[in-house]
């Protein structure tokens, strides 16, 4: 940091803006509780198994669009006001499902909270990416997945305790607190500049910074100014970023992470937590699920610290690798119980496996593949195309996190738990390989340089160069 900046708004700003995840984890870990309370005949709504299964995995599918939308309002009407909008669907859905009592109704609703998560999932971490310095920006990242964690930890620990309608009041209340606090944060500096508002841009950035200097603030913009020039000269649809050849390597380095972080089963297992525990250890549900949620939270804070010290590639191979490693012994665990069915007492000597087995997957995973690929999809791609390529990125994500969620029932059902397992550990033994060979170190590089490694060195014009010219030729343009 230089003696010309206070960080102070962007750590305030970025807890913010990622306080939205907070209803995200509790959308995705909603289900955990409310599963029993609808097989116990709690709540006043019939499903079988199979409508229980579309009622986890519609949040997943309602994000689609909202990845399409939050795109669209990101570019238009700005990064704040689009991660402040993204409240609205989120409190109807929550809205709805407290008073429902037909199936129908509570799909609308999971899809309405998934559209919520969509926009937040595509507008927060570029809003993250801009306002952070580059030494900050990893930790500052980190704090989506601490948010995620202590949403899932309100449902693990308040779900099973309280009524469904008290749980999901509950639920209601997350995103509109999330709206509240963040009507002050500051705008992007990088959305100004890609619209040419040169003043505004200044404005934010030195709130941002905390910065008093105009000379070194006009400075700092001339430089992310030219950039962002040059990008918006070359701004590109999602035809033309799928096929580009400059887009190509960060295209397929996303695809693959993603690929990663959501196909090893995180959802799936948060989402039937209560469920997996009940079936495999004589420990109650719940309080290994509050358990589990405690664990979760510690491990994405602490993964915050670990993110300045370490860098992106070294932390998704361990993340990777312990991943695999984890679900690999859980998998074996149900094998033993399924399968071969040995005799209880040597089950029972070995009942620890999946609880140590998912706590392990728990803490490893969100060190590392649970939370720098969100970091990367707006590191990695310019800022003409950031928007698409992140809207893009999260409608994988949500293929993928409903392919999961919602074939999980199905693939236990017919060939058991322990190959659902171990397939989610044989996808976490490919990404070792894949962060090794292919992802690039994104650590301690300015948003600028990260594009100069990904395309390329680019002929930067002489005279922006020149510090007095550029800077009187920006006070000319604002």
């Amino acid at each position: 940091m230089t003696e010309n900046t206070n960080r102070r708004v962007q750590y305030l700003a970025g807890i913010c803006a990622s306080l939205a995840f907070t209803f995200t984890g509790a959308t995705i870990s909603w289900s955990s509780p409310v599963i029993p309370k609808i097989k116990s005949g709690e709540v006043n709504i019939q499903l079988t198994n199979a409508q229980i299964s579309w009622v986890v995995a519609l949040a997943a599918l309602g994000a689609l669009p909202g990845c399409y939308i939050g795109q669209v309002l990101s570019e238009r009407l700005g990064r704040r006001r689009t991660i402040c909008g993204a409240a609205v669907p989120g409190i109807a859905g929550a809205a709805m499902i407290l008073f429902t009592k037909t199936p129908e109704v509570m799909y609308v609703a999971r899809i309405l909270m998934g559209i919520s998560n969509g926009i937040t999932a595509v507008v927060t971490m570029i809003y993250l990416t801009e306002i952070a310095d580059k030494e900050v920006r990893g930790a500052l990242g980190m704090v989506v997945q601490v948010m995620i964690n202590l949403g899932a930890l309100a449902m693990y620990g308040i779900g099973p305790f309280v009524s469904y309608n008290v749980l999901n009041s509950f639920v209601t209340t997350l995103p509109i607190f999330n709206m509240l606090v963040c009507v002050w944060i500051p705008e992007s500096p990088y959305y100004h500049l890609k619209d040419e508002r040169y003043a505004e841009a200044k404005k934010a950035f030195m709130i941002i910074k905390g910065c008093k200097d105009q000379k070194w603030a006009d400075q700092q913009l001339g430089l992310i100014r030219m950039h962002v020039r040059e990008s918006m000269e070359n701004k590109s649809t999602l035809k033309e970023l799928l096929c580009k050849v400059k887009y190509r390597k960060a295209v397929y380095i996303i695809a693959g992470l993603k690929i990663f972080q959501y196909m090893t089963g995180s959802l799936a297992i948060q989402s039937y937590l209560e469920i997996i525990f009940t079936q495999s250890t004589s420990i109650s549900g719940p309080y290994v699920s509050i358990v589990y949620g405690f664990v979760q939270l510690g491990a994405g804070v602490g993964a915050t610290f670990l993110a300045g010290y370490f860098g992106r590639r070294i932390l998704m191979i361990v993340s990777c690798s312990g991943v695999a490693l984890s679900l690999t012994a859980v998998g074996i665990y149900f094998y033993l119980q399924d399968y071969i069915k040995i005799n209880p007492a040597t089950l029972s000597a070995i009942s620890f496996v999946p609880l140590i087995g998912v706590l392990v997957f728990n803490i490893l995973y969100a060190v590392g593949i649970g939370t720098i690929p969100y970091i990367m999809q707006a590191e990695l791609f310019p800022i003409n195309v950031k928007t698409v390529a992140s809207s893009a990125a999260t409608m994988i994500s949500c293929i993928l996190n409903f392919t999961v969620t919602k074939s999980y029932q199905s693939i236990k059902d017919v060939f058991g738990h322990y190959i659902v397992f171990w397939i989610f550990a044989g996808i976490a033994y490919v990404g070792v390989f894949f962060v090794y060979f292919l992802v690039p170190e994104t650590k301690g590089k300015s948003l600028e340089e990260i594009q100069d490694f990904m395309q390329g060195p680019r002929h930067l014009e002489t005279e922006a160069l020149n510090v007095p010219e550029a800077i009187q030729a920006k006070r000319d343009d604002a």
